[in-house]
């Protein structure tokens, strides 16, 4: 059992609170993942649980973490630089714990991980060269040996293409371990996950929020809105019989006033001196019966960002028509584009998909009629440092239009006008597709473009895409993605694009 006691995390140098007055419980057998936008926690969160002493530099904790657990073992987010230049048998077998490690677990594990054993003994391949799924199974491998009885993984699904995710998903499901696990993969977290844990920043990322809920995802996704609706009830409720008072106490106002003015006599005066009094000492009473209403809750997830404005392309207007079209990465690709054209292109990691996307956007770029944006999958390709946030949107935008959008995507003043450097990875999504509304694109070309959203937010981001009146080319691995927006999915392989028959 893991038991997290009123824990408080906060950021020792600007003493901003993430993470405040936690409790919960985690037993044996539980998948608990944490979801949330980036920067809200949930790395700090789940590191203050493996070693809280490797906070000590740059976070304060308050609180109990009470991990009764025998083994735990933990994933990081990314493998550290000198991991990846190990050879991939030099980071298996190099300083092992033989008290801990079990060769014939070890041996067990890589039958079911599909891992062969001449690639397990490779002293040649460098651990950088392999794929993220491939990547992932080292990981788990060398961390299964040890028979660990909690694992706890961070985003291990961020780097991995269709069938990796979907092995990472039946291992979640199937195994006997406890899990504690951050995903934004909605499918992923549909599949496996017996508990949510959501943490959130509010009142412009000033107050820290977590939800708890025991029970899958699509429950929680439910009882969330239920009690957003409840709340949203409650505060409006309270203030619309505000309001109805307040209307009848300033008729009430009104009319002594107006008794007031027009009284001469004395002791008349007096008795309508003293209902002024009450009436005045009444609106104390209902100003400080205002400052306990119940506050209007915040939707996080809201973005709102549309494309109304873009005039629709035709149907039938050929953007791009390929009929043997050589990549520099080999493979020779035949394809038609068209105007409403909705493609999602998947494939192997490493296998060229971005390369693609980029030769697409050299030949799109070269219509006048078409306006072409693009969101790459690692946003520091197109994102200069030394620019703001308003001053990426105003190359295409007046600076008032590009203000009102990025305060109705809950950017502070200062998340405005400082580096986009500091902006977090969903905060940088954001911001490529307000350029695109702004610019008025009506060709978009997407890598990669849910997977820093929160998984709350996902689904409004499928339907403004789905609803987007251009063409949209996309590479995805995220299922409900491939799912409620590709009208064609194609997979991309060694030699060719091949459409498939089916979304996936």
């Amino acid at each position: 059992m893991l038991k997290i006691d009123h824990l408080t995390i906060s950021h020792q140098k600007d003493l901003q609170t993430l993470i405040k007055d936690l409790s919960l419980v985690v037993n044996h057998g539980d998948k608990l993942a944490i979801i949330g936008e980036e920067g809200t926690g949930k790395s700090t969160l789940i590191k203050a649980i493996v070693s809280p002493e490797h906070l000590a530099n740059y976070a304060i904790l308050d609180g109990k973490i009470h991990n009764q657990f025998v083994n735990t073992a933990y994933l990081p987010q990314d493998l550290p630089t000198e991991d990846l230049e190990k050879t991939v048998s030099n980071f298996l077998f190099q300083d092992l714990d033989y008290n801990q490690f079990d060769f014939n677990l070890f041996y067990k594990m890589a039958e079911l991980l599909q891992m062969s054993s001449q690639r397990l003994d490779s002293n040649q391949q460098l651990m950088r060269s392999l794929s993220g799924g491939e990547k992932i199974k080292c990981q788990l491998l060398k961390l299964l040996a040890t028979d660990p009885d909690l694992l706890i993984l961070d985003e291990p699904s961020s780097d991995l293409d269709l069938g990796s995710l979907k092995w990472l998903e039946r291992f979640i499901h199937e195994t006997d371990k406890t899990v504690i696990f951050i995903s934004h993969d909605e499918a992923l977290l549909e599949h496996t996950a017996t508990a949510i844990l959501h943490l959130e920043l509010l009142k412009k990322r000033q107050e820290p929020r977590a939800s708890y809920f025991q029970g899958d995802y699509n429950s929680y996704k439910t009882w969330r809105q239920v009690t957003f609706n409840k709340q949203m009830q409650v505060a409006q409720k309270e203030r619309e019989e505000h309001a109805k008072k307040m209307a009848r106490h300033h008729r009430i106002h009104q009319s002594v006033e107006h008794t007031v003015r027009n009284t001469h006599d004395a002791t008349a005066g007096r008795l309508i001196a003293k209902k002024m009094k009450n009436v005045l000492s009444q609106e104390k009473r209902y100003a400080k019966e205002a400052e306990n209403f119940h506050e209007i809750p915040q939707d996080m997830d809201a973005i709102n960002l549309f494309f109304s404005h873009i005039k629709p392309l035709p149907v039938s207007k050929v953007l791009l028509r390929w009929e043997q079209h050589p990549l520099p990465t080999g493979q020779v690709i035949a394809l038609e584009v068209r105007g409403q054209d909705k493609l999602v292109i998947t494939g192997q990691n490493g296998i060229g998909k971005t390369r693609l996307l980029k030769e697409l956007i050299a030949e799109l770029d070269t219509k006048s009629d078409l306006s072409v944006g693009y969101m790459p999958q690692h946003y520091e390709d197109l994102l200069d440092d030394r620019q703001s946030a308003l001053q990426f949107l105003t190359a295409v935008s007046t600076e008032e239009k590009a203000r009102m959008l990025l305060a109705s995507l809950q950017f502070t003043r200062e998340e405005i006008t400082h580096s986009v450097s500091h902006l977090s990875g969903g905060q940088k999504a954001k911001l490529f597709l307000a350029r695109m509304v702004l610019a008025g694109n009506n060709v978009l070309i997407l890598d990669e473009p849910t997977r820093h959203f929160s998984p709350t937010s996902q689904p409004i981001i499928r339907q403004l895409l789905a609803d987007f009146p251009g063409c949209l080319i996309s590479v995805s691995h995220d299922r409900l993605f491939i799912k409620e927006v590709a009208k064609k999915s194609y997979e991309l392989d060694h030699v060719t694009l091949k459409e498939l028959a089916y979304t996936q």
